[in-house]
């Protein structure tokens, strides 16, 4: 109960045991993927917020081939399988209830002055960092080049340390450090934080700030300006990349590591009716009782009706229901699950 796990230590040490139990196994289908889910014969515009829409069930269109999936013994009663394509086959699957809890990593936040992508930052988009488990991988094996670290949000807290670790083991190794605030300690700091791991994470980062040791060139108040392969070296995969800031000069370097928050992805969501915060994106009455919040413990218990996603009989379980608020707690996740699951199966 008191374990301190990564993302890749929970997969390991509890969702993958998890799978492999024998209520789970037949009901996991790996490597497939929705593309689309709506309301059978009905599009977001009828009916919006009618209980008649729970007349109808769900259907969802699948990426993946169900022949191709060993962990299925049959395909599942009322599923119309296609012609497999390219992209491995695709099928429709009905269902009475739909919980996403596809989480928000997979979207990042841009890193641009009001959140929008800087020119070359799409383009240049596989050199940039979004997740600490990729900066741990590429720093195991990178030893001497100039790393630009974006963010000064609790990841980059973690990724600031792990670059500081790196330049221990690889003294060849720089880093400059965009962040917007102009304090000098630029991480939150909790006088009583009631998690110690937390505030080390923070004391620790806040203490780097303050006395930048001679690896770390800091850009205090700045947002990155443009990104642009440097002349002469763009026909490399590995070609040094300039980029430019809203204040100081620019400077070349080899990746981006860009912790500056997730979105919700809604793609495959266009056709429900669902109620969400415009601010947040993710659901509105969740974020009603979310605003005012700057931490996760202060987060107030919703009821269930505060959980609504305002499409009868679909629900935003996890980070997803948060969308960009930062103050998702996975206790508290779990404790809005087994609310909704209590009602909905009662």
């Amino acid at each position: 109960g008191d374990a301190l796990l990564t993302g890749a230590e929970f997969v390991d040490k509890v969702l993958l045991p998890l799978s492999r139990l024998p209520l789970l196994y037949d009901r996991i289908r790996q490597r497939h993927r929705v593309a689309a889910v709506g309301r059978a014969g009905l599009s977001r515009e009828d009916f919006p917020g009618h209980p008649v829409r729970h007349e109808k069930p769900f259907r969802l269109l699948v990426a993946g081939s169900l022949k191709a999936d060993a962990s299925l013994k049959a395909a599942p009663e009322g599923a119309t399988v296609c012609v497999p394509g390219a992209g491995g086959g695709e099928y429709l699957l009905d269902a009475d209830f739909v919980f996403d809890a596809t989480g928000v990593y997979g979207l990042a936040n841009a890193f641009g002055p009001g959140d929008l992508p800087v020119p070359g930052e799409r383009a240049l988009a596989n050199r940039v960092l979004r997740r600490l488990g990729e900066l741990e991988a590429f720093l195991s094996t990178f030893t001497e080049g100039r790393i630009l670290l974006i963010g000064h949000g609790h990841s980059a807290a973690h990724a600031l340390l792990a670059l500081c670790d790196a330049v221990a083991r690889n003294p060849g190794i720089s880093v400059t450090w965009s962040f917007r605030s102009r304090n000098l300690r630029p991480f939150r700091e909790a006088a009583t934080d009631p998690l110690p791991q937390r505030a080390a994470v923070v004391s620790a980062a806040n203490a780097l700030a303050t006395a930048p040791p001679a690896f770390l060139d800091i850009r205090r108040g700045a947002s990155v300006a443009s990104l642009e392969l440097t002349a002469g070296r763009a026909s490399s995969p590995s070609a040094g990349i300039r980029a430019s800031f809203t204040v100081g000069p620019p400077v070349e370097i080899d990746k981006v590591a860009a912790f500056t928050g997730y979105l919700p992805d809604l793609s495959f969501l266009t056709e429900l009716a669902l109620d969400l915060s415009p601010a947040a994106q993710g659901s509105r009455r969740l974020h009603s009782i979310l605003t005012g919040a700057t931490d996760c413990l202060s987060v107030p218990m919703p009821n269930f009706r505060d959980l609504d996603s305002g499409e009868p009989g679909f629900h935003l379980l996890g980070c997803k229901s948060y969308g960009r608020s930062s103050t998702f707690l996975l206790r508290d996740g779990i404790t809005h699950m087994e609310m909704i699951f209590k009602h909905v199966f009662a």
